[in-house]
């Protein structure tokens, strides 16, 4: 059987990756990419592109989408979206194809860092020291709990989905309420201890609670920091593969201490304590990222891997549970450049230092 997949959201960057990796598979994959944006659906790298309303008209996208279903014999919807998730699993029995996604119990709790930090520590998971922000008595509460500064103050939800984006190191409980004040976020902030070390994230496939493969890299640069008062972003615009035992236990537990029987994608975001502590900070469930593409241009694709699984087929050779790729395999990108792959040993090879190119443009 022919594997023919929907993409929604298929001119984000995201999904964008994630067409890459089906097309990079190695038998063919046929895709029709979807997106309710005039402009972005240009982007979109599937076989077809298809214009639909947005996920929060819901009807009228559930219409959209088996409409899609029938004219293409779509056999698999992979979304890379949570909004747009969401909505087409509330409705995954009228769409006439598979999905290979957590439940919705599971992608509401994702959706809330509070929910999930909250069932982490019932669980035993090490976290963060976090409180949820609801009056400016809450502000000065933090700071006389937290005894780190900063601390960390930012939306308790996801980007689209309550306050996701909106995050500050504050030094003072003026400061931060005036944070929470200009996006309207009492009730939607988390208070948490500032964590300065190594940025983390471990990315595991999963079926029915067993994880069947994944890799852990470090994010080391960001695209376009500066716009962002914490200047971290969502785009990391430099990240290597790592090797450590310890993130790989707690990625795989911490997301199965959120469901037992965990389906689909999910990657746990980790930073480090001043102390040494590796601390889960989110879990994203039922997607890849932005960047997975780093993966599937070094020799594990895990989108296809997806897809193998969901389809009861054998898996790829190198699919293994852990360290599914070498370490120190780097992944450097920036906005409209790259991305390139570079393993550490290459890192600056053919690149003369200042002193060098200096001599070599004077003639010596």
């Amino acid at each position: 059987m022919q594997k023919r997949v929907l993409i929604p959201g298929a001119g984000g960057p995201g999904a964008v990756n994630m067409t890459r990796s089906l097309k990079a598979a190695p038998e063919p994959v046929f895709t029709v990419g979807m997106d309710a944006s005039p402009f972005y659906i240009h982007l979109a790298l599937t076989d077809e592109r298809v214009l639909v309303p947005r996920a929060d008209h819901e009807d009228r996208y559930i219409e959209a989408v088996r409409r899609i279903v029938r004219e293409y014999d779509i056999n698999f919807i992979m979304p890379n979206s949570s909004i747009e998730m969401e909505v087409l699993t509330r409705h995954a029995r009228e769409l006439d194809a598979r999905m290979f996604v957590p439940s919705i119990e599971t992608q509401h709790i994702a959706a809330s860092k509070y929910e999930t930090w909250r069932i982490w520590r019932q669980k035993g998971i090490p976290v963060p020291q976090t409180m949820l922000i609801k009056t400016r008595e809450d502000v000065d509460k933090a700071f006389d709990l937290i005894p780190t500064r900063p601390i960390w103050f930012r939306g308790a939800g996801i980007p689209g989905k309550g306050i996701g984006g909106a995050q500050l190191p504050c030094m003072n409980p003026r400061q931060a309420s005036g944070w929470i004040d200009f996006h309207n976020g009492w009730g939607n902030f988390l208070a948490s201890e500032y964590l300065p070390g190594k940025n983390l994230t471990f990315l595991g496939i999963y079926h029915k609670g067993r994880l069947v493969m994944s890799q852990a890299r470090q994010r080391d640069a960001y695209v376009i920091p500066h716009v962002n008062p914490a200047g971290i972003t969502g785009a990391p615009a430099v990240s290597h593969t790592i090797h450590d035992r310890d993130v790989n236990d707690l990625g795989e537990r911490a997301t199965l201490a959120i469901d037992p029987g965990f389906t689909g994608a999910g990657f746990v975001d980790f930073k480090v304590s001043s102390d040494g502590r590796i601390l889960p900070t989110e879990l994203n469930a039922g997607r890849f990222g932005t960047t997975h593409q780093f993966y599937t241009a070094a020799g594990a694709n895990f989108p296809y891997c997806l897809l193998k699984l969901a389809f009861n087929e054998p898996l790829p050779p190198y699919v293994r549970m852990h360290d599914v790729l070498p370490a120190d395999l780097y992944w450097i990108r920036t906005l409209d450049a790259g991305p390139m792959l570079v393993p550490r040993d290459r890192l600056g090879a053919g690149i003369l230092d200042l002193t060098e190119a200096v001599d070599r443009v004077r003639g010596r």
